[in-house]
């Protein structure tokens, strides 16, 4: 039996993806928020890169409003490359509050302010996920904006930090060669530390 394809896959999830609503989504994300929450305590995490939510990914509104360190959202520029830029966590993502913000040209919200940082100076990445797999790999939008950041890390820093819904997760997704893999994934339903032999491993 042949299995899907990373297109077919793509637009299963995505639909997946944005049928979780109502209540349902805002327990789900609360779940999810708080998990996220012990593990970048936990791990001592300062410097992160989250991200604005967009095409039903989950909104990290009530953690970037706890985050005790530094928020930088991406930028996508020109050549396809990511840039980090500074945002104030009370007021990241916000429509209404962020004072410097801007919208690319995928509709996604990015951080206007000129205070920038290179991957390599931060301590993780949050990355929305379309699907994935508990082996830490990762099916995104399909630009690839992510890969070729995680490309240019040293070593385990910074950790990526997967985020999407308990709902978006699959037995198996096709790899290839560029492809970068997670080094965590927070759900509502659990934690996976993708580094780790045993796979799931379950928050309380």
């Amino acid at each position: 039996m042949l299995k899907p394809d990373k297109a077919t896959l793509r637009k299963a999830l995505r639909s997946r993806r944005k049928a979780l609503g109502g209540f349902p989504r805002f327990l789900a994300i609360r779940q999810l928020e708080a998990r996220l929450e012990r593990l970048t305590r936990g791990l001592s995490l300062t410097a992160v890169a989250a991200y604005c939510a967009f095409d039903g990914e989950p909104e990290l509104d009530g953690w970037l409003q706890r985050h005790r360190g530094q928020i930088w959202l991406p930028r996508v520029l020109p050549d396809h490359r990511l840039a980090f830029h500074h945002a104030d966590p009370l007021t990241a993502c916000s429509q209404r509050r962020m004072p410097r913000q801007r919208t690319n040209r995928f509709g996604i919200t990015e951080s206007a302010d000129p205070r920038q940082r290179g991957i390599n100076s931060l301590d993780a990445l949050l990355i929305p996920l379309v699907g994935f797999d508990a082996r830490g790999n990762r099916l995104g939008m399909g630009a690839g904006f992510y890969d070729r950041a995680l490309a240019q890390r040293r070593g385990r820093r910074p950790l990526a930090i997967g985020v999407a819904f308990g709902c978006q997760e699959v037995e198996w997704l096709p790899v290839d060669p560029w492809d970068q893999p997670l080094d965590y994934i927070v759900t509502d339903t659990g934690v996976i530390d993708a580094r780790a032999s045993t796979g799931r491993t379950e928050s309380s």
